[in-house]
């Protein structure tokens, strides 16, 4: 019990979080740095990655469950954090993940088996975990890094590793190739697909929205897609 009561206040003072801190306390207005207070548990000094914020102290729920021994989980198919404090804590799986493509390596034949396998990891409708951090932060075709940009990012990143990004407008059809990201503009608002297969007639994609849900299968037509404004190409093919 007293365990349980420990764990209720401490909670109070305490946030999840994913190594995000300025970016999301950024978009909300709110400004956050490194707090320099001390922490100590039954008399013995405990670091924590802290912040502070409106004068609170902010640190990580898996920090805590770790120093105080109880068990924190996350369902990643429901984007839910589960607690239970009869558990003991253990570390987070580390989620597997697909190498990247090296450029001696880089064919389109490997670039389609990496999106493919990524459809395991994060079937239709399953969250990708957005805000999504690219590998080169400085060197991106987005500035968001949520809905249809975020998971073209990561898609991308997984297919293509560190490789730069090159844009082409109003690209031919023969320049399309799979693992490219297809972006156009509709009057103020825009989406982004990332290539899966590519016909004489159509693309098939894997894409998402305002959600932040992965989709796959979408089909887009070459005439409609060539009549879109704003219509680019965004590859990492060498040249």
């Amino acid at each position: 019990m007293k365990r349980f009561q420990f764990l209720t206040g401490f909670l109070c003072g305490a946030l999840l979080f994913c190594g995000l801190t300025s970016i999301a306390t950024a978009a909300s207005g709110i400004m956050a740095k490194p707090s320099a207070q001390t922490f100590y548990l039954n008399g013995q000094r405990v670091e924590f990655e802290a912040y502070a914020i409106h004068g609170n102290n902010f640190v990580k729920l898996r920090d805590i469950g770790k120093a105080v021994d109880f068990g924190v989980t996350y369902d990643g198919a429901t984007n839910s954090v589960h607690l239970d404090p009869d558990a003991h804590y253990q570390d987070e799986a580390p989620t597997p993940t697909t190498p990247p493509a090296t450029p001696s390596a880089l064919t389109e034949e490997n670039v389609k088996a990496i999106l493919w396998g990524l459809m395991d990891q994060y079937p239709s409708g399953t969250l990708y975990g957005a805000p999504y951090i690219p590998n080169k932060p400085f060197d991106r075709p987005f500035s968001n890094c949520d809905a249809c940009a975020g998971w073209a990012m990561k898609c991308s990143d997984a297919a293509f590793g560190d490789l730069p990004y090159r844009q082409i407008v109003n690209p031919s059809w023969d320049e399309i190739r799979a693992g490219d990201i297809i972006d156009w503009r509709t009057g103020t608002s825009g989406h982004a697909v990332v290539v899966l297969e590519k016909t004489d007639e159509y693309i098939i994609t894997t894409e998402s929205g305002t959600n932040n849900k992965a989709r796959w299968g979408g089909q887009y037509f070459k005439w409609w897609l060539e009549e879109q404004p704003g219509y680019r190409l965004f590859t990492r093919y060498p040249q």
